[in-house]
Order: structure tokens, then sequence, then C-alpha cells
């Protein structure tokens, strides 16, 4: 239990026992799930820390020093009475004094990495020189208003060298004093936020890493985050992968969208430190194509071009997607692959908002299949020049570069 000021809030904190490599991430836990339940569902595991989630290990094998603080006064509320509560994940409880005490929690989090031994009681871990923030959806939401509302930086220094934002867009989600949720949402531009148009004009460095159905679905607007000029700014757009993808909230939907975006967070998470520790510029944006509704209701939405399988066109493209690489056909879905699930019915039940942002997968037939690939290795080929492609683009690592060919080695597409 770590205590600041008027507040005392649960700290997770992993650290190497060698030092690490001089970096620290400070995941900020998503609560949204208790917000969308109205508050009926009290599951203590539901305060997901997202970058562990994303990408499954690697920062603790690459040596960064991981810390994931509570910030949210609504969920400190929530389970103040529950008994249970600090043996769960360490990051539910605790008490916060008023909701926009929530700015100085992750400012102070960065700061505990940078100097631990400010913390009295502290054993571990060795400084860091750098810190990044890690968001994802709602938290995302809540870095572009830590962004845009001039957080990030406190007396000319920065809390915060870099930002890895997930799922999120031109939504922000900000603390307010008003119970219950203690935060609103609002788009990036409202008069609410004090920013010259440029949501990171405080010399940190921005990676918004956004699946398909953020730039579809009015909820995200991630098609109004595109900063193409802005050095400081990179965004990364997964054409045929949606919000939540059964990698990491698997039983939404018999036809959830399967695709497994976590090679894509463990590259963003090494190319960002790179960009941050020794200022080597990251691969270049890329964008899903489409047109991007300008007037009434869906005012932000992205319009996607569809190929004629009905798979979203431009974007970074993973393996399951098809792509020309140097003349040739790379990439090998395996059927249809959408950010959103339309046949879902919120009027009916608003909590399958989680459905309908866990897209769907609809299958080719064997004929279909039969036809694209003929013999295991036309298979295998065009996901190793995707996954070449990928690589030598810094899209992904090498070592998921690999694990993509071996899994299409394995794969029984073409095998007689």
């Amino acid at each position: 239990m770590a205590r600041w000021g008027g507040y005392a809030v649960p700290l997770v904190l992993i650290c190497p026992e060698d030092g690490g490599n001089g970096v620290g991430v400070v995941d900020w836990p998503n609560s949204v799930h208790y917000s969308v339940t109205g508050h009926q569902d009290l599951d203590v595991s539901q305060t997901r820390q997202w970058a562990r989630a994303t990408t499954d290990g690697y920062l603790f094998e690459a040596g960064y020093t991981y810390a994931s603080v509570q910030w949210s006064k609504e969920v400190a509320e929530l389970f103040a009475d529950v008994p249970t509560a600090q043996d769960a994940n360490h990051l539910v409880g605790g008490s916060i004094e008023r909701g926009t005490d929530t700015w100085e929690i992750l400012r102070d989090a960065a700061r505990f990495l940078r100097d631990p031994s400010a913390f009295e009681g502290s054993d571990g871990p060795l400084p860091v020189d750098t810190v990044l923030s890690f968001g994802y959806s709602q938290t995302s939401g809540l870095q572009m208003a830590f962004l845009a509302g001039g957080e990030n930086a406190v007396a000319g220094e920065l809390a915060y060298d870099g930002h890895l934002s997930a799922v999120g867009g031109y939504l922000c989600y900000a603390p307010t004093d008003e119970e219950p949720i203690y935060a609103y949402m609002a788009r990036c531009d409202d008069a609410a936020f004090d920013h010259d148009g440029r949501l990171a004009s405080d010399g940190s460095n921005v990676m918004m890493v956004s699946a398909q159905s953020d730039l579809e679905d009015g909820l995200f607007l991630s098609a109004l985050s595109r900063y193409p000029d802005e050095d400081n700014w990179r965004q990364y757009e997964l054409a045929g992968v949606p919000h939540l993808p059964t990698v990491v909230f698997p039983g939404l939907a018999e036809n959830q969208n399967p695709a497994d975006f976590r090679p894509v967070f463990r590259a963003a998470f090494h190319n960002l430190t790179l960009w941050t520790t020794e200022g080597i510029d990251p691969p270049a944006s890329q964008f899903i194509a489409g047109d991007v509704i300008t007037e009434g209701e869906s005012e932000g939405a992205l319009i996607t071009d569809l190929d004629e399988d009905g798979n979203a066109l431009g974007g970074l493209r993973l393996p399951h997607m098809e792509q020309v690489v140097e003349g040739q056909a790379g990439g090998a879905p395996l059927g249809t692959y959408t950010g959103l699930n339309l046949d879902v019915d919120l009027d009916a039940e608003p909590t399958n908002v989680f459905a309908l942002i866990g897209g769907t997968f609809e299958p080719f037939s064997e004929e279909v299949l039969a036809e694209r690939y003929p013999d295991h290795e036309t298979y295998v080929r065009r996901v190793t020049r995707a996954a070449d492609h990928l690589l030598d683009g810094g899209y992904i690592l090498e070592h998921d570069r690999d694990a993509y060919v071996a899994e299409a080695e394995q794969h029984s597409i073409g095998a007689d």
C-alpha cells in the first residue's frame, strides 16, 4: 500500500534482480468493467493490468521495472467494504480523497520509479532513468486527458518520457470530483482541455496502437488522433484486429475475432524505449484506408475500405491479412476478420458493448481455402513473406517472426 499526500493506494511492483534495462513502465489499470456493469459486479479480478496482458511476459524478459497503481476513486470506494479486496490482485481498495487526485497519483508512481528512496520502507527497485506510461481503452483515454490537459509536465519536468496508448483514440477520460464515477469522457478538442491542437506538446513521445474497431465505432474516434506531421507521434492501426480479441478477453461470442495483437505491443515497447532513450526513430505510422465521416452523429468514425473478402485495406497488416510484398502475395487470411460484431443488440443489453468490440471471424469455406492455398508450402510461404516484411519494418520482433512461421508450418492448411 503506497501512501502519498491525501491518498493511500495499492501498487504492484515487479522489478529485475539485476537492475534491468533502466526503463520503468507504469501500467494504468483499466476499471471500466465496474462502470459498464452499473457497479453490480464487484469481481476483484476486473482491475486489469493490460501492459502485462498485451505483452505476455516480454516486459520482464527484457528487464523493465514494472509498476501498476490504482488511480480510481470509484474503485477505491466500491471495494472499501469488501474484506478480501486487498488479497485479490492488489489493485482494489485503498482510499483517495478526491477524484482529481488521479493525476498526482500517476505522477507520483513515475517519481517513485525514478527515485525509490523517496518512498519510506522500500527495499527495491533500483532507480530508472526513463519512465513510460501504458493505458488500454479507458486508460488510453486517461492518457490522452493527461497529455491534453498539460498534466505530464510540472515545474518544467516530465513525469513520463513516453506513452504507449492502446486501443484508444481521440476521446479523453478525465477525472473529476463528482460521484459516483469521478470521471467524464469528452472529445479531446473539448474546451476543458487546454492544448494547441496537439495532444502531446510537452516533448514526450507517444505511440497509439489502434484496433480496426477503434476507428469504425464512434466510441473511440481513433481516426481523429492521427498526427502524420508530428515528429513525436506514431499511430499504428491494426487491420483485421478488434478492440478485444480472444487472446486477451475470450468468451464474448462464438465467432469472436481471434487475431493476436501481442507481437505489435512487444515491438512497440521495444521501439518506444529506443525512441525515448536513444532518439532512434520508430517505424512510420500505418493508417487503415477509408473515409472519415465529417458530420452528424457518426462524425469522426471511419468508413473502412474493404477488399472482396470483407477485410480492411491499409493499416498495419499482420500475417492473417493479405497484402502485396515486393510484387508477391503475402499474408494468408483464413476468413473475414472484422473489428465490430454488428449482430450485438446494445439496446437489449448495454453491457454487450464488450461483445460489440470483440469483432467477428467468418472462416472461408474449404473450397475457398483449397483455391487460395493449393498446397501447404504456399500457405507457409505467404505467412513467412508477411512476417519477414513486418520484421524488416520494425513492427514485430524476431522471436515473433519465428513464431508466426513455426505456427504456419504446423498448420494443416494445404497438407495432404
